[in-house]
């Protein structure tokens, strides 16, 4: 493979223009090349400290992240904004940056090492997508992949198999800082030390606070509405118990009221709690303004 033109056009990334700037066909098309750039642009930064020696851009694409069931059920439509990301695929792996409504990066990065790939299934309808099958036996599908056919005749020129594995065999996140891979469910980095936000914090936040895990996991629409909802549900909950100790001319009503809203408040606390402990998951990092270490 070949990266045979001037950097400088490509924010000094290493693009293998032969297969980055063509269509499905191989041909060379300058719009093309033009999308690939603009959605680059913004992970330049990013991708000059986590690409490898000798390793090449063949594809930047914008989709999904993989969603559960669950999280589409109490999310709705608006998951799939939630949960955009960018992908960029290299002759090594794919690279998979969470992004912000706006496609902007999130600082957290994760990886699909292709030794850890037992099959990539691309498909060019409904909605467009990839499915990736892992070693470790599971499975995850980015929605909404408008590249998907240009993956798929990308694949074809790939060796996908005999490539090394690593230990944990799925796609897994890497330190934004640092670069080295992180371990699941803990939430700092064993090199450098990073501090990210975690699954407890998001749990008090969530319980304790109306909106509070939406807010500590920066999904500060989400938690506005939430704890919008979980006002209205409190204020029913305080007047209804208010009514029935201090008298009420129908305390059976008054009970009902009280049980219908006290239901809907553990049923809103339980989502939110899931929510935010799902968002964690995506590694953010507790510091903000954290200087990336170069690559020693």
């Amino acid at each position: 493979m070949s990266t045979d033109h001037p950097q400088s056009e490509s924010f000094g990334l290493p693009f293998n223009q032969e297969i980055a700037f063509s269509n499905p066909k191989g041909k060379f098309k300058e719009r093309i090349k033009k999308k690939q750039l603009r959605m680059v642009e913004r992970y330049a930064p990013l991708l000059k400290q986590f690409l490898e020696p000798g390793e090449e851009i063949l594809l930047v694409m914008r989709g999904c992240s993989p969603v559960s069931m669950m999280e589409q059920l109490t999310t709705g439509w608006i998951i799939f904004l939630l949960k955009r990301c960018t992908l960029v695929m290299t002759n090594r792996r794919i690279l998979h940056f969470p992004s912000r409504t706006n496609f902007t990066p999130r600082n957290s990065v994760a990886q699909i090492r292709y030794g850890d790939v037992e099959l990539i299934k691309p498909s060019t309808w409904m909605g467009r997508k990839f499915m990736v099958k892992y070693k470790n036996g599971s499975k995850e599908t980015f929605l909404y992949v408008k590249e998907s056919r240009k993956l798929k005749a990308i694949l074809s020129l790939l060796q996908i198999q005999g490539q090394p594995e690593t230990l944990l065999r799925v796609r897994h996140h890497l330190c934004p800082k640092c670069t080295a891979p992180l371990n699941p469910g803990i939430y700092s980095c064993a090199k450098c030390g990073l501090e990210f936000k975690s699954e407890r914090k998001a749990r008090v936040f969530s319980i304790f606070l109306p909106g509070g895990g939406y807010f500590y996991t920066g999904h500060h629409f989400l938690g506005i509405g939430d704890a919008i909802a979980e006002g209205i549900l409190l204020f029913f909950v305080i007047s209804s118990l208010v009514g029935m100790l201090f008298g009420t001319v129908d305390p059976v009503n008054t009970a009902t009221i009280l049980v219908i809203f006290g239901v809907l408040l553990v049923y809103e606390k339980l989502i939110s709690i899931y929510h935010a402990g799902h968002y964690v998951k995506e590694y953010i990092p507790m510091e903000k303004d954290f200087q990336p270490l170069k690559r020693g």
